[in-house]
């Protein structure tokens, strides 16, 4: 006679080290062993790999000043701004540094070009850099989205996944992107105002602090791919192996005891987290890549992954409760 046992194991969701896929893969254990059958193998695959930063990075327009009037540049405090892209560290600036150099230029030069010059010439150079600037501060700011080492590792994403339930870092992921989305609103809209208050370093830091989008990303392709393994692993299970003609068994017991622990009180939870955090961090994500070089494989590591997963869930939970209707599990909590 078989004698079917489940550890008592204590829950470890509150652990800060439990994470999403260390559930799934307890859960696929626990499913194989009550169903006496071989869990599926099979690594992740790669996602499809993002351009080279050498091939995105653009050079800006090499624009000169000839401001030979230290009292003009002075006067609406262009040579604060000159000299700092001169000194040694503003010749060896960041792509986001760059770019707020830029559009801090910009509000300045707007600002200059305010007031009344006695020297028509000057005004003329001050209205052709301001111009030109506008002209080029696009190829800044992709500059910053392309090749930002910080957004580079989001974008590329990091073998972590998140925990279970309130992931550290999300409100702070979606202020940080909320606040370059608006960027991007402020230099589509020539507010350079606007734009020029917006701290970009300050943003790239809380994306980097927490690492949210490279770990959301890895989550939802390793959550779709174990998916698809659990589906394989109960394709061929049903009520004709399961419950002949009905029968009760201690395994049907145990199988309703692994739905209700493992499947409702940690893989549903954890899918439904990482579908509130898509849904919200990914529109912003969208809007910042949409018609750039990046869009499709950022759509493939967010978007696909995110539908995939959606679907192999919708496709277990079928399952679960196809069983039910003809076994007597008389399971609960199924949605």
């Amino acid at each position: 006679m078989k004698i079917w046992l489940v550890p008592l194991l204590l829950s470890l969701s509150a652990c800060s080290d439990y994470n999403g896929d260390k559930a799934l893969d307890k859960y696929q254990s626990r499913l194989a062993n009550v169903l006496e059958l071989q869990r599926a193998n099979g690594s992740l695959t790669a996602p499809e790999a993002l351009i080279p930063e050498r091939d995105l990075k653009q050079a800006l327009p090499d624009v000169r000043f000839n401001l030979t009037d230290a009292y003009a540049s002075r006067r609406c405090g262009l040579d604060t701004l000159i000299g700092e892209r001169n000194s040694s560290l503003g010749i060896v600036y960041t792509a986001s540094k760059q770019l707020s150099y830029e559009l801090r230029l910009l509000q300045k030069l707007e600002h200059c070009l305010t007031l009344s010059w006695d020297d028509s010439s000057l005004l003329n150079q001050l209205l052709q850099v301001y111009e030109q600037k506008q002209a080029s501060v696009s190829i800044a700011f992709n500059n910053m989205l392309f090749t930002d080492n910080t957004l580079r590792k989001e974008l590329l994403g990091i073998r972590k996944a998140l925990p279970l339930k309130a992931a550290p870092g999300f409100t702070e992921t979606w202020q940080a992107l909320t606040e370059l989305t608006l960027l991007q609103q402020f230099i589509n809209e020539k507010n350079w105002q606007a734009a020029s208050k917006v701290d970009i370093e300050q943003q790239l830091q809380l994306l980097y602090q927490y690492n949210f989008l490279a770990r959301l990303q890895y989550s939802l392709r390793l959550t779709a791919h174990q998916l698809v393994q659990l589906n394989s692993l109960t394709q061929n299970q049903n009520s004709n192996t399961l419950c002949p003609n009905g029968r009760d068994s201690e395994q049907l017991r145990i199988l309703a005891n692994v739905f209700q622990k493992y499947f409702i009180g940690e893989i549903q939870l954890y899918s439904t987290e990482l579908s509130r955090y898509q849904q919200q961090l990914w529109p912003l994500l969208q809007q910042l890549y949409q018609q750039t070089p990046l869009e499709q494989p950022l759509q493939q590591r967010f978007e696909y992954s995110y539908n995939s997963m959606r679907n192999e869930l919708s496709q277990h939970v079928k399952w679960w409760q196809t069983l039910n209707g003809q076994c007597p599990l008389q399971l609960n909590g199924q949605k």
